[in-house]
């Protein structure tokens, strides 16, 4: 592991560790005030990032690989180590004597293979690693948010056009139940009336159900209150949901070079070779250097040096690391696996989300501007042509069905592009966060 790859480790570490400290200090109510709305796609994963145990978790694991590499970087193995001992010594008559002997020891244990550099490489990797698994989890976290907003976003705007729908249905019923009292209309169309102002109620019931879960996920997302959480009034699509998407293969290997996944498995594997390669060296033994001063028999002045060293003993005797090795031979082919695993996964979800986000976009454009606008105006025109006798109820309903059909289908269709497009932007590794948006219908 080179220098500037490990500063540029420390520097992660060190950015994420302030942003940290940054979002502990804020007061939680203060956030949470500000990420209740009016919400965008940048405000919404700003406010998710801050708020998720997730993220947390992992920049605390990376604030935790920092202090490990730290520690890896200890140039000793051990403290060194005083030793002293104190005897008294009596000499018996006919030349009786007492003196007070001493002796003191300093030894200090030395690393020879280089098992420092190898702690030191096996540390920078773990704190790359973990670096990756915090971009995951931002990611993953982000893509969560974005897709709770557009839901219910998506689902803000089918209660209000449900709403204005059953008023009208309700209107339309009532006209037609007063017709049929008059014998002007037969007692089965006023019957059909009130089963499709039924039914345009049961679909109200529905959306608001859809319209409380998406609110209330997001709510657990963003941490604030459900009830206060301020939604647009319609689905706006973003900026990155408009454009045309890069080749199968380049968005595949973008996916490849970016994604957090690939490159935490990676990292995996690099780090289970640095374990091997500190395995192999601590098979090494420490050597162990010693002086002493000693004061003994009468009045003697002793000083030495000493040096000590284990002996290798063979297994399974003694320890040889043999197992330890063979271990990590099989975790590290276990691990090249994982990766390779990971990629197969990863150009799957790419050829899923891109065929998706194809198939999501060609279906938003389907819906032109110019007929939604007149849809909208039908449907004021119907029941004044009713009212008028311009038209008849059993036509009406049926046309007051496919444009409410065709209304509807536009809003699940660009729930599903901007869906798509926060899945393909995911799978990708593409940043997540939008400032700025195209004008929506």
């Amino acid at each position: 592991m080179n220098r500037t790859l490990t500063a540029a480790m420390l520097v992660v570490a060190s950015a994420a560790a302030w942003a940290h400290a940054s979002a502990a200090a804020q007061d939680p109510a203060a956030r949470r005030a500000g990420c209740r709305g009016p919400l965008d796609p940048e405000m919404v994963v700003r406010c998710a990032l801050a708020a998720s145990p997730e993220v947390r978790e992992a920049r605390e694991r990376l604030a935790a690989a920092a202090a490990s590499r730290t520690t890896a970087g200890i140039w000793l193995p051990s403290n060194p180590t005083v030793s002293a001992l104190v005897s008294n010594r009596r000499r018996p008559p006919p030349e009786a004597a007492s003196v007070l002997n001493w002796s003191v020891v300093l030894s200090q244990e030395l690393e020879l293979a280089g098992q420092r550099g190898a702690r030191v490489d096996v540390a920078d990797v773990e704190l790359a690693a973990e670096a990756r698994r915090v971009g995951v989890a931002e990611q993953e976290i982000a893509a969560g948010a974005l897709t709770a907003y557009y839901a219910a976003a998506a689902a803000n705007e089918a209660v209000r056009f449900a709403g204005a729908l059953a008023e009208n249905a309700e209107a339309l019923a009532a006209f037609a139940e007063g017709r049929a009292k008059e014998a002007l209309l037969a007692g089965v169309e006023a019957d059909v009336a009130r089963a499709e102002a039924t039914r345009i109620g049961l679909a109200r019931f529905e959306a608001e159900r859809r319209l409380a879960e998406g609110r209330a996920a997001l709510a657990l997302l963003l941490d604030v209150d459900a009830g206060a959480v301020r939604l647009p009034d319609g689905l706006v699509l973003a900026a990155m949901t408009t454009g045309q998407q890069p080749a199968s293969a380049a968005l595949e290997a973008q996916a490849l070079r970016l994604r957090g996944e690939v490159g935490a498995a990676e990292m995996e594997r690099q780090v289970l070779e640095r374990r091997l390669a500190l395995l192999r060296r601590e098979r090494t033994p420490n050597l162990t250097l010693s002086l002493f001063g000693e004061r003994g028999e009468i009045n003697d002045r002793i000083l030495g040096f000493g040096v000590s060293i284990p002996l290798p003993l063979p297994s399974p005797i003694g320890r040889t690391r043999a197992g330890e090795i063979a271990e990590a031979l099989a975790q590290i082919r276990a691990a090249e696996s994982s990766a390779e695993l990971v990629r197969r996964r990863v150009r799957l979800e790419v050829a899923r989300a891109l065929a998706a986000d194809t198939a999501r976009q060609g279906a938003a454009s389907l819906f032109g501007d110019n007929l939604l606008a007149r849809a909208r105006a039908d449907l004021a025109a119907i029941r004044q042509a009713i009212s008028s006798r311009q038209l008849s109820l059993r036509e009406a309903l049926q046309w007051q069905r496919s444009l409410i059909e065709l209304l509807q289908a536009d809003i699940e269709a660009r729930l599903g592009r901007a869906l798509a497009a926060v899945e393909l932007r995911r799978v990708a590794g593409a940043p997540l966060t939008t400032t700025a948006e195209a004008g929506g219908r």
